[in-house]
């Protein structure tokens, strides 16, 4: 019975490590509110988020490869881990030519990755900073010299990423994301006390640094025997070809992230260009809180996305697809909780006095920003299972809800700022991407013949 119960917390212990960062995200977001609303005024406020949404196109050079790394690693895992099964002596395994043949792959896919995002971090420095000059020009908040030094800072977060990625599908979930509560706490404690101190814009550039030296920490340091192991692997060949095994998958991916990233996360750049630093304050704000309840929603699918790429691997669809009911169920009931729960909030500010309510957006807003943020979730679910089956994504599906949220966010914000943005949003996933996507992903399930 204990040893039954100790195995169960073992298995869960990922997932408790996710929750506790989207629960300290979620406890932590009120507090970095309160001294944001203290420390900067509301032009500052929308230069601050506009920043933050500037870093944010790294997503154009991660091009989607990091749950594509996720799922190839699990896949070569499960498969180590079949031959490691059948081996008598443990000493023996690493003169195995099947383990050797296997090790070789992942040894290359290490390699690959790391290449790959070395080469994308030098080109994320010159398209964040060119972007973020154009976006910022007309503010008259002290932005410069934060943003120089911010970008090349996030830039080696981009650089080893792959290495998380590989990792969480070889099997470290625990590790990697008690690794990734850490990073959060300390990044906002160290936030808070930057605030404090009167830093303003300057206290992004210190929790960015925290986090990127946690970065070389576990890569170099933590986890460094993972990678020397297969380092080591010396004059092996593989047949591990990037071009024909990740890219077909890898290009789809990031076609779907660019269009998506390109429709959901530029709302407070664009009431920035458009229109002012204090129309942008307020969404900014909202946003924060809102993406917190996404992330915390998404845990759910994001501790399981690796568990079911490994049962996917070892041809154990019926249990992948058990697991992944549960899991899209509960992370869907999160979110709805979340945005309900919000609207509420939002709508009880008044009644605090000091004008807290001129910091987030009308209570209406918030609810139909949590209906387009329901229907992204539920493609953002299906996404991920077609993913973990080593699939191609839905693309042709993904692009047509991401060109339709685009046309309906960055027009309606040019023309009506934070209500053409919010509603924009809504109706276009709502009445596109959701009812494509779903179809799509019914057809995929049905061609596939996947149990569950």
């Amino acid at each position: 019975m204990f040893e039954n119960l100790r195995a169960r917390f073992q298995f869960d212990r990922p997932l408790a490590y996710a929750l506790l960062t989207r629960l300290w995200q979620a406890a932590s977001g009120p507090i970095t509110i309160l001294l944001l609303i203290r420390s900067l005024d509301l032009s500052e406020q929308g230069v601050y988020y506009g920043i933050i949404g500037i870093v944010g196109i790294q997503a154009y050079f991660e091009l989607g490869l990091l749950n594509v790394l996720v799922s190839q690693s699990g896949h070569e895992t499960a498969a180590l881990n079949k031959i490691e099964a059948c081996s008598k002596e443990e000493s023996g395994q690493e003169s195995d030519p099947a383990w050797l043949a296997t090790a070789a792959r992942m040894r290359d896919l290490i390699r690959d990755s790391f290449r790959w995002f070395s080469a994308a971090s030098i080109l994320y420095v010159i398209a964040a900073l060119v972007f973020g000059w154009y976006s910022l020009s007309d503010s008259e908040v002290a932005w410069r010299g934060p943003l120089l030094v911010l970008v090349p800072i996030a830039a080696i977060s981009v650089c080893l990423s792959p290495g998380l990625s590989i990792l969480e599908g070889a099997g470290f979930r625990a590790a990697i994301f008690r690794f990734r509560f850490l990073q959060m706490v300390i990044g906002s404690v160290v936030m808070w006390v930057s605030l404090e101190m009167g830093l303003k814009l300057w206290a992004l550039v210190l929790s960015a640094s925290v986090q990127a030296l946690m970065f070389m920490y576990i890569t170099f340091i933590g986890q460094a025997k993972f990678f020397q192991r297969f380092r080591r692997i010396q004059g092996q060949p593989s047949d591990f070809d990037w071009i024909h095994q990740v890219l077909p998958v890898q290009w789809r991916v990031a076609l779907i992230g660019a269009s998506f990233h390109f429709a959901t996360q530029f709302f407070t750049v664009i009431v920035l260009m458009f229109h002012s630093d204090a129309d942008a304050a307020p969404l900014g704000m909202t946003l924060s809180v809102t993406t917190a309840i996404q992330m915390l929603a998404l845990a759910w699918v994001q501790t399981q996305y690796p568990v079911i790429s490994l049962h996917h691997g070892s041809g154990e669809r019926e249990k992948a697809g058990t697991i992944w009911r549960r899991t899209a169920i509960l992370s869907t009931v999160l979110l709805v909780t979340g945005f309900s729960v919000l609207t509420v909030a939002v709508s009880c500010l008044p009644w605090l006095g000091k004008n807290y309510e001129a910091r987030f957006i009308e209570p209406w807003q918030v609810a139909v920003l949590g209906l387009g943020c329901l229907a992204s979730h539920i493609a953002t679910v299906q996404g991920y299972y077609v993913l973990a089956r080593r699939a191609n994504p839905l693309l042709a599906a993904s692009l047509i809800g991401s060109i339709a949220t685009s046309a309906a966010v960055w027009m309606g914000g040019y023309y009506y700022s934070t209500d053409g943005v919010v509603i924009g949003y809504a109706a276009a996933m709502c009445l596109v991407l959701a009812p494509v996507h779903t179809y799509a992903y019914a057809r995929f399930r049905r061609e596939s013949g996947t149990q569950g």
